[in-house]
């Protein structure tokens, strides 16, 4: 891998998590390209005007569960309403490991949830996971 392959999205309102997510990409030298907000209005608000289109394309969202303003259950059915982003690949990272957290994002189709204290396990799937996944066509047609 040589070439940005995806983009990661940290919707994360801890600094010091986002900062251990992003070493942890660079450790493992993944040619990602990396974005992070700190809540998940901001990061609608992102995605919808201000990311480029070939970012959105191959797009994977890293969502912590507890934040302000929009936490991430309401970001996540925002997002699964929206045309535009509702195929957008999102894994949630949270500290949270209650069954109802768990079930409420599988229901809106998540595509793994991690515990905080299991990090670099879904560092080194992203690694192999963005060389190897088909991305999903975003438009509403695909």
């Amino acid at each position: 891998m040589t070439e940005q392959n995806a983009t990661v999205l940290i919707v994360e309102d801890d600094e010091v998590d986002v900062e251990l997510v992003t070493r942890g990409l660079k450790k493992r030298s993944l040619p990602f390209g990396i974005h992070a907000m700190t809540d998940g209005s901001t990061a609608l608000e992102f995605m919808r005007r201000k990311m480029p289109t070939d970012e959105q394309q191959r797009l994977i969202v890293l969502l912590d569960l507890n934040m302000p303003r929009m936490n991430g259950h309401e970001f996540l059915a925002e997002l699964r309403r929206d045309e535009s982003l509702r195929k957008t690949i999102v894994f949630v990272l949270t500290t949270s490991s209650l069954e109802a957290d768990r079930s409420q994002a599988y229901d809106n189709n998540v595509a793994g949830y991690f515990v905080k204290s299991n990090m670099d396990g879904l560092l080194d799937m992203l690694g192999i996971y963005a060389d190897h996944v088909e991305f999903p066509s975003l438009s509403s047609a695909g």
